[in-house]
């Protein structure tokens, strides 16, 4: 018990001395926050989640709270390795010592990665308990999603999830703007977007790698994969078959924005020599999306079993991230810029499904939004100038609008602009600002 409470006090301290960072970048991200509730941050490794809650320290300060009455700590810190549930007690006793009398007022208390400690829960809930306690817990593990955590604390929990920049947040974070633009945009100001726009598709939104030499900014994303792969899921899962879960991973990699089944995954595997079953890769699929690498969107049908006979469709956590870890290509361009558009409908409180239409065509994404219940169609296609692709793409957003009875129908392109008979054709980094004005999220 002595060795930890040193190592934990070490840690407190450190925080203490140095103060939240000056160089906290504004997120748009709602900080959600109610007592005897915990605020739940999750989210892929490496997106800024920690960031957000420095957010948070900086507006409590700012609004008169003293900086001491602010409790952070990291439990992935090597030194709190081993940590058990009898040493969380040692948090209050320890801030108690170094601030006996705002350990007697209201605490934030920010615990970052807690869910490392078996049992956490149970400490967890004794902070609810508290009146003197304000609880945020921030982790890279399904175990903070809202589903699992609700049970575990009773439904006393707010959710919020933190994904790599949107491309308004990257317009901000990399000083090319100061306030996103709005429209009508000036022949100068969508020149300078659609640049920018560029940029954000090859260089994706994780905070550290904008900027960075290309061969750096592969090797960071390549490592954030790995990161993940063992460990919040190798090391938390104690999977069995490392082999199957890298072929797994990779298939992913190389098939993202299509569907993909279990069945096809275990068939590549048995051509490769490495024998694992259907129930065992699925186990995989949910882990990866455990952990946020990955994200997978299911037919839009009323039918359990027609759902079971259809496979998901996957995407990846960001377009940087896809690059950086799958074969590059200009035929890849139209599956990136769907991921593209999935991750920034993902940002909004939407539910994502795509749609087959009665002929048997493909619409990438039905939206329904989650308060409202509205629905909206969205199409990808990279560009229109082919007669063939043009009538495609169209008409089975046209043929899904009849048949669904939604009015709000839009093809996001690279470049295109227009109208046809009611859907809107939108160049992607137009889309994107739209759609972060739409979630609330721009500028917030």
């Amino acid at each position: 018990m002595g060795g930890m409470k040193a190592a934990l006090a070490e840690v407190m301290r450190e925080f203490y001395e140095l103060g939240i960072p000056e160089d906290v970048k504004s997120r748009d991200v709602a900080y959600l926050e109610k007592e005897h509730s915990a605020t739940v941050v999750s989210g892929m490794r490496r997106t800024g989640k920690t960031y957000v809650t420095y957010q948070r320290m900086r507006e409590l300060v700012a609004s008169g709270v003293p900086f001491e009455r602010i409790v952070h700590v990291n439990f992935d810190d090597d030194r709190l390795k081993g940590m058990k549930l009898e040493h969380l007690r040692l948090i209050g006793d320890i801030h108690a010592e170094l601030y006996p009398q705002a350990a007697r007022e209201k605490c934030w208390y920010f615990l970052d990665e807690l869910q490392d400690v078996d049992e956490w829960e149970r400490y967890a809930r004794r902070l609810l308990d508290s009146r003197l306690v304000q609880l945020s817990l921030t982790g890279s593990s399904s175990k903070l999603l809202s589903g699992e955590i609700a049970t575990e604390m009773r439904g006393r929990s707010l959710d919020i999830e933190v994904f790599p920049l949107s491309f308004a947040e990257f317009l901000r974070f990399n000083g090319l703007v100061t306030d996103v633009p709005k429209p009508p945009f000036t022949s100068r100001t969508a020149g300078s977007l659609r640049h920018a726009m560029t940029r954000y598709f090859e260089e994706g939104g994780f905070p550290d790698v904008q900027g960075t030499d290309y061969r750096v900014r592969v090797k960071m994303l390549q490592g954030y994969v790995d990161a993940v792969l063992y460990r919040d899921v190798i090391e938390r899962h104690e999977v069995s078959s490392v082999q199957a879960l890298g072929y797994t991973l990779d298939y992913i990699k190389h098939n993202f924005a299509h569907k993909i089944s279990t069945r096809a995954i275990a068939g590549v595997l048995k051509s490769l020599g490495v024998s694992d079953n259907r129930e065992c890769i699925s186990n995989y699929l949910d882990w990866l999306a455990q952990a946020y690498l990955i994200y997978r969107v299911p037919l839009r049908t009323d039918s359990l079993s027609v759902r079971r006979m259809n496979p998901d469709k996957f995407y990846l956590v960001d377009t940087g991230l896809a690059r950086a870890v799958s074969p590059k290509s200009d035929g890849s361009n139209g599956w990136l810029l769907e991921n593209l558009v999935y991750l920034a409908l993902r940002r909004g409180d939407n539910k994502i499904e795509y749609y087959n239409t009665k002929k048997g065509d493909e619409v990438d994404f039905l939206v329904t939004d989650k308060v409202t219940k509205k629905r909206r169609l969205v199409q990808v296609a990279w560009e229109l100038s082919r007669k063939t692709t043009e009538d495609r793409e169209l008409s089975a957003i046209k043929d899904a609008r009849d048949e669904i009875r939604a009015s709000d129908c839009t093809v996001v392109t690279w470049d295109s602009e227009g109208e046809s008979d009611g859907v809107r054709i939108v160049p992607a980094w137009k889309w994107c600002l739209e759609e972060s004005a739409l979630s609330g999220d721009e500028g917030k």
